[in-house]
């Protein structure tokens, strides 16, 4: 079992660096976008961006998911180059359509949004660059499929970093404002759609099925409305607050979301690297329910330890990286943070419905959610303003989790170590109430809140959490690492085949 996990683990690794640097980037500029864009203006920025996402999903129509399913399904070199060239030729067909779509509507779309047409062109702008986002579904589902994960961080490495060098020379070296974010995402969503071409052309084909293109289409068109509702879940709150509150408190929710939003930088390179290996384990072991059970309690427990530092250091964190006008955004990073924990359990728990093709299941899981979202935006964020938002995101996620739960236990049943999931929650939630009474100095505040932060894994400890074999492993681990002199590469390797063997 030790050898599949660390074969997951080490993908998410490599999978996270993407997420890792674009998070780093994003949290880099906020400082800079903070200090030259007013609240208002990155609303504006938060609210379009949020309405493309949306715009994406439907574009995308599922196909992302659907190359793993019919890629694995396809047995013979033959096959697997149809399944290819059809996801090829839809994902760019399809795409161009709904942006070209979206860009005859700029007017139209900035009148609805904002009451004035202004901001058209930042829509036009927006709808290019869709075309190339969507458009590189394929190469990258391709090296996904194939296993290359240094290949894919480095096609979307190439699209991040040009996005970013080209916002910053534009907005803070020519002052361009909104308009300089909006061309520098379109170059580097243009300069990622290359690459990934480049980096999948041999594998690509021109050759359209229409066997397999059914396949995909009943695998993925059931996700689209799940996709639609999760941008419910994900971005619906911006536009409740711009309607009961204004645009600035958009921008300044934004800001503490996107600190929040963290924690994606360990439940997103899962979500990358695992789908790989649920095929992979549930076709090839013979007892693959264990696998799937041990890799829910260990990255539960990693997303939430990271959830439950950002919770504690929230304060802190946005008195840093913020100008003076954004610092109330730190009170909506805790329930951030804690809703997307929920969120990777959600796609742990979806592991039955997945392997069983029964992803309509998940599609009814988050729609529901999704409409229980919608009603508490309504409710919350008409009283509580900012705060109503972020409680109706944490609710919601909460909800969703279960529900997938509900849905999947019933095609695929799992015997999840709910009492370990409890203990994590109950101790870390305990720790983090804790945080909030923290009020000192900044430096004194600092070192309370690092300390309530290194009793949790001692916590989980006394209460027996740790089970001894997991704790030998342990202990082999950090006996290695130190053999190793804490140099990365050599660390991982000498811990895989400890691991392994």
């Amino acid at each position: 079992m030790f050898k599949e996990l660390t074969k997951v683990f080490g993908e998410t690794i490599i999978y996270g660096v993407t997420g890792v640097v674009s998070t780093l980037a994003s949290v880099f500029l906020v400082p800079v976008y903070t200090r030259i864009l007013t609240p208002a203006e990155y609303g504006v920025s938060a609210l379009l961006t949020t309405l493309f996402a949306i715009v994406a999903v439907v574009a995308n129509l599922g196909m992302s998911s659907a190359i793993f399913y019919t890629y694995f399904k396809a047995k013979e070199e033959r096959q697997k180059r149809a399944v290819l060239g059809t996801s090829f030729i839809f994902q760019t067909i399809f795409p161009f359509l709904i942006s070209a779509a979206v860009f005859l509507l700029s007017y139209r779309i900035s009148r609805i949004l904002f009451g004035e047409d202004s901001f058209a062109n930042l829509v036009s702008i927006s709808a290019v660059a869709l075309f190339f986002a969507v458009s590189s579904g394929t190469p990258l589902g391709v090296l996904r499929a194939q296993g290359r994960p240094k290949k894919y961080v480095s096609v979307n490495l190439i699209r991040l970093f040009s996005t970013i060098l080209i916002s910053v020379i534009l907005v803070v070296g020519f002052r361009m404002g909104l308009l300089g974010v909006f061309i520098g995402n379109l170059i580097g969503n243009f300069l990622g759609y290359i690459a990934g071409l480049a980096a999948v052309f041999p594998s690509l084909s021109l050759e359209f099925s229409k066997y397999w293109f059914k396949e995909m289409i009943r695998f993925g068109a059931p996700m689209m409305p799940a996709g639609l509702a999760m941008w419910a879940l994900n971005s619906s709150d911006r536009y409740f607050l711009n309607a009961f509150t204004s645009t600035a408190d958009v921008g300044i929710y934004n800001v503490g979301y996107r600190v929040g939003m963290l924690i994606v930088l360990v439940t997103g390179a899962l979500q990358l690297a695992y789908p790989r290996f649920m095929f992979s384990i549930y076709h090839n072991n013979p007892n693959p329910k264990e696998y799937f059970k041990k890799i829910n309690t260990y990255f539960y427990l990693l997303t939430f330890t990271f959830a439950l530092a950002l919770s504690i250091f929230s304060k802190e964190a946005i008195t840093i990286l913020t100008g003076d006008a954004f610092h109330s955004a730190y009170s909506v990073i805790p329930l951030i943070a804690f809703s997307y924990v929920f969120y990777g359990l959600f796609n742990n728990f979806g592991t039955g419905v997945s392997v069983t093709a029964k992803t309509y299941l998940s599609t009814f899981a988050v729609l529901i959610a999704g409409g229980i979202n919608l009603i508490l935006n309504f409710v919350l964020i008409s009283k509580f303003g900012m705060m109503g938002a972020a409680l109706a995101t944490f609710l919601s996620f909460l909800f969703l989790a279960i529900a997938e739960l509900f849905f999947s236990q019933r095609v695929y049943p799992i015997k999840f170590e709910f009492k370990r999931l409890i203990t994590i929650s109950v101790i870390g939630g305990f720790l983090a109430y804790l945080a909030t009474l923290v009020d000192f100095d900044f430096a004194i505040s600092l070192l309370v809140k690092t300390i309530l932060l290194t009793v949790f894994p001692v916590l989980l400890y006394l209460f027996g959490f740790f089970k001894e074999n997991e704790l030998k492993k342990l202990s082999q681990v950090w006996a290695v690492a130190k053999k190793a002199r804490f140099r990365p590469k050599l660390v991982w390797d000498n811990i895989r085949q400890e691991l392994i063997a």
